[in-house]
């Protein structure tokens, strides 16, 4: 092959080529190199790579031209540590945003009389933004599929994955974990006096109530299917599970939601209470039992109240007043 056709095959690559010398100085670089750094070859001949590009000297990039000509070491530069070493530029309106190129480099020690270095530079710009164009498609799709679609909250799916996680972590703690189990009390007489889609509208304003009255980061919130939501409460005792409980109670009862066939005339919420140490052999929906156990209780006894599960007695019974 002669030069002038190596000359321009080099040129017509789609990756960026940098010779350097024993010094680190520029022996050549192709078109690519100039189309996206803006220096023609003539402008940097024979200079060092790190006079051209003062910033690389101390990073990464630097050192690996060292140890290319030093030690005959090859390196490589992946974008997700080092994404921008070089000030190129895919078009100018990138360089107006000073939006870099995501960069692939190799640095590869050649033997030869007058060349010691060659560079290599892929551009993964677009494979990158695609790349967190996926991951982020992905992120909705994982948030969709773990929301219930009407009220927005978490969904059976997501609270079956929160109780196991978090009680695996409260055993492994030994940190108590609370359950609160909460149904819309008489919500079949509601629905049938008021229309599915008033119900489905009372079931977004309860679970909003509910969210919004949850102070701590850890609260998980999630509808358990038809008119019941669970509440789990990493470290919570049953004192302060009951008085979580009955906080949300009230938080119902203030929304002043209109229910003439129930007895209050209003829309209210009863909830059971369960909280335990989980030890290693206990298995977590033994929580669930418990908590449901409660609810049962609670709505047996007249709805509109909490009653916590008591692991002494098997039984439940009213969460304490105050």
């Amino acid at each position: 092959m002669d030069l002038e056709l190596a000359r321009q095959v080099l040129d017509h690559l789609r990756v960026g080529l940098i010779l350097l010398d024993w010094e680190g100085r520029v022996i050549s670089w192709n078109d690519w190199m100039h189309r996206h750094s803006s220096l023609e070859l003539p402008a940097v001949k024979g200079q060092r790579l790190t006079e051209i590009f003062p910033e690389i000297q101390d990073d990464r990039l630097g050192w690996g031209i060292e140890e290319a000509l030093r030690y005959r070491l090859s390196s490589v530069l992946a974008p997700a540590l080092n994404p921008t070493p070089l000030p190129l530029y895919r078009k100018p309106i990138d360089r107006a945003r000073n939006e870099r190129m995501q960069q692939l480099i190799y640095v590869t020690p050649i033997h030869h009389s007058n060349c010691a270095c060659l560079i290599q530079i892929y551009d993964l710009t677009a494979p990158r933004r695609r790349e967190r164009r996926l991951r982020a498609q992905s992120s909705r799709l994982m948030r969709v599929s773990y929301q219930d679609p009407l009220t927005g909250v978490g969904n059976r799916r997501r609270f079956d994955q929160d109780l196991s996680q978090l009680f695996r972590q409260a055993k492994e703690g030994g940190r108590p974990l609370a359950l609160l189990m909460i149904d819309v009390d008489h919500f079949k007489s509601y629905n049938d006096y008021f229309g599915h889609p008033a119900g489905d509208s009372c079931l977004i304003q309860v679970a909003h109530a509910l969210q919004e009255d949850l102070r701590r980061e850890g609260d998980r919130l999630a509808r358990y299917g038809g008119e019941e939501f669970a509440v789990l409460l990493p470290d919570t005792d049953p004192k302060d599970a009951c008085a979580i409980a009955e906080r949300l109670r009230l938080a119902v009862a203030r929304l002043a939601l209109p229910h003439p066939p129930a007895p209050t005339g209003w829309v209210t919420v009863s909830i059971g209470v369960a909280a335990m140490i989980p030890d290693p052999n206990t298995l977590d929906y033994l929580l669930v039992a418990q908590a449901d156990l409660a609810l049962y209780s609670a709505k047996e006894a007249g709805r509109n109240r909490c009653f916590r599960y008591d692991p002494g007695s098997s039984r439940a019974a009213p969460c304490p007043a105050g």
